[in-house]
């Protein structure tokens, strides 16, 4: 049996202005070729399949047909097993509306209730269960966690538990155990713990009546050990936005599809080695991976070497090995990786001075560019000549590398003549030297543009009675009675 997983598509999703629909459409026909030349089985989309929780019609319109040809796939004589859950960008009401009338093929799984009855696939002898965990928002799902780990382990107040007795009840572990009850902690930790305790003590069971049965568990998160991007929502609570990876140690599972991270990586779920306290006990430790999304979204996902695509990957699970190698479920997956195809340009940072960087251009005419400019006093036209070099510089910095001489203070408001003198004094400490002929001239006009237009609301002031005495001598730069520097305009105190 062949299983394909992906995740984070995060269609209607646009990069720098750009809108991306060109691209992911390419990927996901891409996609659906590969099923068919690939001959899998079943497809597994860990989360974040649009971008926003109310996508837009132009999104829906790009999804819908993807979906209906996903939908309608054969392969090897079976229909193709299309299985997707919420991710922390998606809606999970709007994503599953009507995932009961899908055909049967399909499955939609959002409501966090079922996170413990998995999608049961059997292929010429072979059965997988397919468990689904969507995005767990530690607020949101907390009580429906804790009220489903009561009822499955007869424990709580609620059900009549002895107040007196802080026995855990066999089989659940004590981070979800406080006074006699069920009680699940604010934090990731905390509700992936609750949503294994039922989801591996469901596969237990089954594996008692077939001891054959592969399982793989899709879950939407953030598991530590990982590499993030400059792209991911942040999903911190608590100060923490992960969920340790010793939590899936001995869960029992051959495969974690995981989703939400958008760099393509393996993941290592330690072993129980005596080093790790793990939660679980039943004797398998997954492998687990991310497949990362489609394109990329923010210059951190390039690689190394620019290159088209940007180094995105899918990733095939093959559990149809040699004969043997899987006897008792025991035997591990096979793991592969498709590089995806979706003519994204390559992504590239440059960084240099504005000489360096303008040298570069002729080689990244069709590359998305970030481009940070490092000088000592800052370029003239620097933006007009970065945009006349390179025809898509989607992100432009300027970085001063100058080290600024910390005993140099700014002005003292309480020794300058005038706004000239607290101007040339800031320029002196910004850039390390007073200004020139041509920028003192244009501080000047902007001094001499903010008293004018002082004086219009000044003499406005007066025509409508208001008082005129501010507190300050006139002629020269004082303070007012609130202890702010004020600004006159020495005509107009003369004539008053």
């Amino acid at each position: 049996m062949r299983v394909l997983h992906t995740s984070d598509w995060h269609i209607g999703r646009r990069f720098k202005g750009l809108d991306l629909g060109e691209y992911q459409a390419r990927a996901l026909d891409w996609l659906i070729g590969l099923i068919e030349r690939e001959r899998v089985d079943v497809l597994c989309v860990s989360g974040d399949i649009y971008d926003l929780p109310r996508p837009s019609a132009s999104s829906v319109q790009l999804f819908a047909p993807v979906f209906e040809r996903l939908a309608g796939l054969k392969v090897n004589g079976h229909p193709l097993e299309v299985i997707m859950t919420p991710g922390n960008h998606d809606s999970a009401d709007r994503l599953g509306f009507g995932a009961g009338a899908m055909v049967p093929n399909v499955h939609m799984r959002c409501r966090l209730e079922d996170i413990a009855a998995p999608v049961m696939v059997e292929r010429d002898g072979d059965a997988l269960a397919v468990y689904t965990v969507p995005y767990l928002d530690p607020d949101a799902s907390r009580p429906i966690l804790a009220g489903m780990v009561s009822a499955e382990f007869g424990a709580g107040k609620a059900d009549g538990c002895d107040d007196d007795s802080d026995a855990c009840p066999e089989g659940l572990p004590g981070l979800l155990w406080r006074d006699g009850a069920v009680v699940v902690p604010r934090s990731h930790e905390g509700v992936m713990t609750a949503a294994m305790t039922l989801i591996t003590r469901d596969l237990a069971e089954r594996r008692t009546r077939y001891p054959d049965l592969h399982a793989i568990l899709m879950a939407h998160a953030f598991v530590s050990g990982a590499t993030p991007s400059d792209s991911e929502r942040v999903i911190t609570v608590g100060g923490v936005d992960s969920v340790p990876a010793g939590v899936f140690t001995g869960c029992g599972f051959d495969y974690l599809a995981l989703g939400h991270l958008h760099r393509p990586q393996h993941v290592t779920i330690p072993q129980p080695d005596g080093k790790h306290m793990n939660v679980f006990h039943f004797g398998r430790t997954p492998q687990a991976r991310y497949s990362g999304s489609l394109l990329s979204y923010s210059f951190s996902e390039a690689p190394r070497s620019p290159q088209v695509g940007n180094g995105k990957q899918v990733t095939i699970v093959d559990f149809g090995g040699e004969e043997g190698e899987h006897e008792a479920g025991q035997g591990k997956p096979v793991i592969e990786i498709r590089a995806v195809q979706s003519e994204q340009p390559a992504m590239v940072s440059i960084a240099g001075t504005l000489d360096e960087v303008l040298a570069q251009a002729d080689l990244h005419q069709k590359d998305w560019v970030s481009v940070t400019v490092q000088y000592d006093e800052y370029p003239q036209h620097l933006y007009e000549r970065i945009d006349g070099k390179y025809p898509f510089a989607l992100e432009k910095r300027a970085v001063c590398t100058r080290v600024r001489n910390t005993e140099r203070a700014m002005a003292d408001l309480t020794a300058v003549r005038d706004e000239m003198d607290v101007l040339n004094g800031f320029v002196e400490y910004t850039i390390g030297r007073t200004p020139d002929e041509r920028e003192t001239a244009i501080l000047r006009q902007v001094v001499e543009q903010v008293r004018a237009e002082r004086a219009e609301h000044t003499g406005a002031a007066q025509q409508y009675g208001a008082d005129s005495d501010d507190g300050c001598d006139r002629g020269e730069v004082g303070r007012n009675t609130t202890g702010d520097l004020a600004l006159f305009d020495d005509d107009a105190a003369g004539k008053e």
